[in-house]
């Protein structure tokens, strides 16, 4: 697999009749029986199934529960950060779940970023960020969420190369203060519009340590969760007021958070073995090329089963899954 850390969790029914079932919001492996998600990501109409180790759920037909046991996981525990429920704002978007059994027959886990390995991407991208012109693609996001040009669910996992934003270069209208810590990335091509969608929140921003491209691991850690955006139609469509970038929760800042409450110690975990290097395998055009799967003549979207030709362009969703 690709992204083997990816996961997501399914809807309750959303029809009457007790049908359609769809990937509600993104996750992140982190351990054998741990995810990390955004908190926002944490309604009622969300299910207690978390999917991980499969690229394919079933979202067109609306009966993402029609698959193998051996990806469908149950949710025991829910942990919200308790900042989310005390700040109106943006602040504090992070929520952890607990499965019943270990998810590592099927998936692995993905080593999140240090507070020194944050340190890190942000002098990065500091020096690679050209906010009128092409900037490095150095973030990967991913996700099933809503894609171009019916904005609608695809079935197959969608992957993004982005550009990390410095945070003084991050869009101005967001209300951030002290307590805000996000990750800001867009699409590094101007004339192109990457990003994630409605239905992505949740999911991983990865980020990949240069000296440490060579290890088992290529170096790749898990930076941000999906977490907030203007509505991709909009953006999509050019509204001035909707042309803003994303906003991922920093997990850094988090880092001793989650070891307080999972009871894991990130430092030592074991180093993965991945068998790909996404970012040697993910396009990054610098130019819009059609026709494109799906129909679209945007760009920067991939499906893991076509990496050599440009997918519907996945845009961005807004602080609900």
């Amino acid at each position: 697999m690709l992204l083997p850390w990816q996961a997501a969790f399914l809807t309750e029914p959303q029809l009457s009749d007790g049908t359609h079932i769809t990937s509600g919001c993104g996750a992140v492996v982190i351990s054998d029986y741990w995810a990390v998600t955004a908190a926002h990501c944490i309604e009622p109409f969300m299910s207690n199934t978390l999917i991980a180790g499969t690229n394919v759920i079933k979202n067109q037909s609306g009966t993402a529960d029609d698959i193998a046991d051996k990806f469908k996981f149950t949710i025991i525990d829910k942990i919200v950060h308790y900042g989310y429920y005390l700040n109106p704002a943006l602040d504090h978007d992070i929520a952890l779940l607990k499965v019943d059994r270990s998810m590592l027959d099927v998936a692995k886990p993905i080593k999140i970023a240090t507070p020194q390995e944050q340190e890190a991407a942000n002098n990065q991208f500091a020096n690679t960020w050209n906010p009128s012109g092409f900037s490095e693609a150095n973030l990967i996001a991913s996700g099933w969420g809503y894609t171009q040009p019916k904005f609608d669910q695809p079935n197959e996992l969608m992957v993004v190369k982005l550009g990390g934003i410095p945070m003084d270069d991050c869009d101005a209208d967001y209300p951030l203060g002290e307590n805000s810590h996000f990750v800001c990335a867009d699409s590094n091509a101007p004339n192109i519009k990457k990003d994630v969608c409605r239905g992505d929140s949740g999911g991983p921003l990865v980020w990949q340590v240069p000296e440490k491209a060579s290890d088992s691991d290529f170096g790749l850690r898990v930076i941000g969760v999906t977490s907030n955006g203007p509505y991709c139609h909009l953006k999509e469509d050019g509204v001035a007021e909707a042309q803003k970038n994303g906003l991922y929760t920093e997990l850094a800042y988090y880092y001793n958070w989650i070891e307080a409450q999972t009871g894991l110690n990130l430092a030592t975990q074991d180093t993965p073995t991945f068998s790909v290097d996404p970012f040697t395998k993910v396009s990054d055009p610098e130019t819009k090329t059609g026709p494109s799967v799906g129909g679209s003549g945007g760009g920067g979207s991939l499906p893991l089963s076509g990496l050599l030709s440009l997918a519907a362009l996945a845009l961005l969703r807004r602080k609900t899954c």
